[in-house]
């Protein structure tokens, strides 16, 4: 007698399971997505992680030199550069110069002997006796001309 009362709940227990199955179905589909999200995201993490430490290797070793036309174009305007200075020493004097630069005295006879130096002027040794007037300039600081 109790054997169809065992078998309704048998199936009933087998509809349950099924039912409880389909709801469990998109709860799982979600869990394999965001598991495969988190797995992108990582790989993503780690390629990107790699990049970073290979330009910071880069950047440690030094190896962001001037392309061989950049270092032309530095040469070019040092020298340049160092032409200017000696010109207006010329008719000018390093406390003339200061102002123009935003450098002391001292460090303006400093760039006028090393840009005759660089450019191979006679006289260089000349200006590197500072006179009495000039030791006074030394110790002040002239900023710069607008």
């Amino acid at each position: 007698m109790a054997g169809p009362i065992h078998e309704a709940t048998d199936k009933l227990s087998k509809l349950e399971a099924t039912v409880a199955s389909r709801a469990q179905a998109p709860l799982k589909k979600i869990e394999r997505l965001e598991q495969t999200r988190d797995r992108r995201i990582k790989k993503i993490q780690e390629q990107y992680a790699a990049k970073i430490a290979e330009i910071q290797r880069a950047m440690e070793a030094g190896t962001e030199t001037l392309t061989p036309q950049e270092r032309e174009q530095e040469s070019s305007l040092l020298r340049e550069y160092a032409e200017a200075i000696v010109t207006f020493s010329r008719s000018a004097s390093a406390s003339e110069l200061a102002p123009l630069l935003g450098v002391s005295t001292r460090e303006a006879k400093t760039l006028i002997m090393q840009a005759k130096a660089d450019l191979g002027v006679a006289g260089a040794a000349e200006s590197a006796a500072p006179s009495s007037d000039d030791k006074q300039d030394d110790q002040q600081t002239v900023p710069a001309a607008s």
